[in-house]
């Protein structure tokens, strides 16, 4: 599963016409919470070190630092023949330490050979020589993904696969090093946190029925972020750039092999205006600390360390359309703070019992402290209203035309502790006379959270309600929620010549609780309930390669998603028969290089929910409970190749420069509700004349474009050191609502959200000497104005963005 080899299946930078052409050429705390966390940490790690070393679930040899004129291939225009362009210094390879790492592709170059569904790789060339900001710009590029913007800086990114809610990517699973970091991965899948994009040497994505080995939510797709892993010689770099909107972004990393013991550490810091709102900032820390430690040649050990920081005035609230109108990209909610602290680790063991039996054991987990103090609204916009009321997000859609802050305030604060461990066997053998491969494991997680919502609607903003008389009315909510999760899982791929066909099953057992901590006297206090589940998954898939150009896939799986458990157990402590989402998966699809200058892949794909959970009303905010849809119907095609031009015109492939066109498209035919299916809105959110109750049943589902299209057009050359791309990301129309609303209600929630297309450029120019590189990128360079989000009022889109800046490495 693992390999010295750095190809991709990036479209992008041609890595995955690379792999074809190789295959065929502030809130007080109580003290007790870091003291805790401290002896929960250690106590899991205790554990960790007195078991027996277990198994690697992938032979996974550290990637070897490329060579100046091997980077080459990776670059945009690079084809996988030569060097096109080398952005770091060239450095020797020793013996690597071999690195326990659970990956869901690999780098080899036959990675996809025997993966029965579309998978895609975004490389570090990539992410740096495009010099995407954001995961939401490196993820456009891939067919079948859809990302909503939020706050501009891909912070919080609302990510969905073929039509499927993007609202917080409660739809993929997000791994980091192949354990998940998601909030609590059960019981509130939200990414609130993710991993600043620079510090990934590779994204994986998955969308097939190998998706099985991977959970809970596996009904959209699979997504691994890749951290660099200390080099097998020492060395690092210092990047800075800066740019317009008060941008500038700092990275240091510095890492090396001694003998049998790796070291690396990792500091990013960035601060910025938000593009959405350019009169709120935004700042965020991440530093890691990582080490390898070969035991013996048989076992190996790596343990990494990381703490995040993000302290940001971003809010919630969007604008109505005379705010919009008026100033896109202002918002009278300049009190927002958002204060966030992550502590994360992650201990995996390798261990090879024989040639043919490996395990990797991960040990994983977080502690999330976060505190989001806002602003609270007037329902109809007018802070000179007598009645103001506590609101979080809604206002009358009818009359609002403006969102301006009262005299209220509150805060939710937040804490999370998540830890699980998780062996994989690998396991390679003979099945009555067919060669097999075996992957399977258990795992056992834990989960908890501790709820609180200080609101004050009386003393003013700036003014406590801590510690006072009122101090127990300000106390909105006081919940402590918990999950136990167990899971287990076998996939087994055999090989029948040219065909392989590869069976999984995955089974899903959990329990949510929840108990209402809230002082005597207040509605539900005291209450507790817990709700459990059990989900067998099934899937099988299988490839057909006729030839070293072409290989068929195609597999079908259940997909799954467990329901948060603030949707399972209701605020009140009822158990409320919210079911999990289920859904039959079906792909088939060609990987395929006809030509030796051409690449592609295109996927027919299907998915058939019988039961998917959406927002119960058309906006979110204030009430927007969640709800069983029903059925629903996704499917379309989804399309990517690469041509690189220069050497279709010289009939020779040329191993010192290319010129070369991208292209990766989705046509969602299809995304709406089947079953039978009713509207509920409260009359906040009604239009005079609009029924509280009606009929989608054959709408469009929100958020869920027909058409996506990214193209690029890019020349590289190796002697020069030179790179460029220029490319365009287009998505079309999309609902916002489920009731398919067209014109767009005052107060900006509810309405068609126009397509748009943004042009973006990079340009990298290496420069031997200082060994540096030097680059220039622009960012929606016509600098349009365009909606992206109306779920809690309009969101603008990213504006022009201008940023240069050096890469010294050493």
């Amino acid at each position: 599963m693992g390999s010295s080899d750095q190809s991709g299946l990036d479209f992008e930078n041609s890595s995955y016409l690379h792999y074809l052409l190789r295959r065929g050429g502030g809130l007080s705390r109580p003290p007790r919470t870091w003291r805790t966390m401290a002896l929960r940490t250690a106590s899991l790690l205790i554990f960790a070190g007195s078991l027996t070393p277990a198994i690697p679930s992938a032979l996974y040899a550290e990637e070897p630092a490329q060579s100046e004129e091997s980077r080459g291939a990776l670059v945009p225009g690079g084809t996988g023949k030569a060097p096109a362009g080398p952005t770091e210094a060239p450095v020797q390879p020793e013996r690597p330490i071999n690195i326990p790492l659970t990956e869901i592709i690999g780098t080899a170059p036959d990675a996809l050979e025997h993966i029965p569904g579309s998978g895609h790789v975004v490389t570090q060339e990539s992410i740096f020589n495009n010099h995407r900001l954001t995961i939401n710009e490196a993820l456009r590029p891939i067919p079948g993904v859809v990302v909503r913007d939020e706050e501009g800086l891909g912070i919080r990114p609302n990510i969905a696969i073929r039509g499927l809610d993007p609202t917080r990517s409660r739809k993929v699973h997000i791994m980091e090093d192949g354990v998940p970091i998601m909030l609590m991965p059960y019981g509130d899948p939200s990414s609130y946190y993710f991993p600043p994009i620079f510090r990934f040497d590779r994204i994986e994505l998955l969308k097939g029925s190998g998706q099985l080995l991977y959970g809970p939510s596996n009904v959209g797709g699979v997504l691994n972020l890749i951290t660099r892993m200390p080099p097998a010689t020492p060395g690092g770099f210092f990047q800075f750039f800066g740019g317009n909107l008060n941008f500038y972004n700092t990275h240091f990393n510095y890492g090396g092999t001694w003998g049998k013991s790796g070291y690396m550490v990792d500091y990013f810091h960035y601060q910025s205006d938000t593009p959405r709102f350019t009169n709120i900032r935004a700042k965020v820390d991440d530093l890691t600390f990582k080490t390898v430690q070969e035991l013996s040649e048989r076992t190996q050990i790596l343990a990494k360390f990381n703490y995040y920081r993000e302290d940001s005035g971003i809010g919630y609230q969007g604008l109505t359309e005379s705010e919009y109108s008026s100033d896109p990209r202002t918002t009278p909610f300049t009190n927002d703070n958002f204060d966030f602290r992550r502590i994360g680790f992650h201990v995996a063991v390798n261990h090879m019992f024989t040639a043919n039996l490996t395990s990797t054991t991960n040990f994983f987990g977080h502690y999330i402290q976060r505190d989001w103090s806002r602003q609270s609204t007037d329902l109809d916009g007018d802070p000179t209203t007598a009645n103001a009321t506590f609101n979080t997000g809604n206002a009358i859609a009818a009359t609002a035309t403006r969102a301006l802050p009262t005299a209220g305030r509150f805060i939710n604060a937040r804490e999370y502790w998540v830890y699980g461990v998780e062996p994989r066997f690998n396991y390679v053998h003979r099945l009555f006379g067919v060669d097999a491969v075996a992957d399977f494991g258990v795992r056992y997680m834990y989960e908890e959270s501790n709820r609180q919502q200080f609101r004050n609607l009386v003393s003013g903003i700036g003014q406590s309600c801590f510690g006072g008389a009122n101090a127990q009315s300000c106390l909105g909510e006081d919940n402590l929620r918990k999950t136990n999760a167990y899971a287990a899982f076998l996939q087994e791929r055999l090989t029948f010549g040219k065909f392989t066909v590869t069976p999984g099953v995955r089974l899903e057992y959990f329990k949510y609780s929840q108990q209402n901590r809230q002082a005597p006297g207040t509605s539900g206090t005291g209450a507790f309930n817990d709700i459990e589940f059990i989900q067998p998954l099934p899937g099988i898939g299988a490839t057909y390669s006729p030839n070293k150009d072409y290989t068929f896939f195609a597999g079908v799986h259940r997909g799954f998603a467990p329901p948060q458990i603030s949707d399972a157990i209701q605020l009140n402590n009822a158990v409320v028969d919210l079911e999990a989402e289920l859904a039959w998966i079906y792909e088939v699809g060609v990987r395929s290089t006809p030509l030796y200058w051409l690449g592609a892949q295109a996927t027919l794909f299907r998915m058939d929910f019988d039961n998917q959970i959406i927002s119960q009303s058309a906006a979110g905010g204030t009430g927007a409970t969640l709800t069983n849809a029903g059925e629903t119907r996704h499917q379309g095609i989804e399309f990517a190749g690469k041509a690189d031009l220069l050497d279709l015109m010289k009939g020779v492939a040329d191993p010192r420069q290319d010129f070369f066109v991208d292209l990766s498209y989705t046509w969602l035919a299809e995304a709406e509700f089947t079953g039978t299916r009713n509207s509920s809105l409260s009359a906040i959110s009604l239009l005079p004349g609009e029924a509280s109750t009606v009929s989608i049943s054959g709408n469009r589902l929100t958020y869920a474009p027909k058409h996506m299209l990214t193209a690029g057009i890019g020349y590289a050359n190796a002697d020069w050191g030179f790179n460029t791309r220029l490319e365009t990301q287009c998505i079309s129309d999309m609902f916002s609502d489920d009731r398919n609303t067209v014109n767009p209600t005052p107060n900006g929630q509810r309405g068609v959200i126009k397509g748009w297309c943004v042009l973006n450029a990079a340009a990298n120019q290496y420069v031997k000497s200082i060994n540096t590189t030097f680059f220039v990128t622009g960012k929606n360079l016509l600098d349009q104005t365009f909606i992206v989000d109306r779920s809690r009022g309009i969101y603008a889109g990213l504006p022009l963005m201008v940023q240069a800046g050096a890469r010294w490495n050493f």
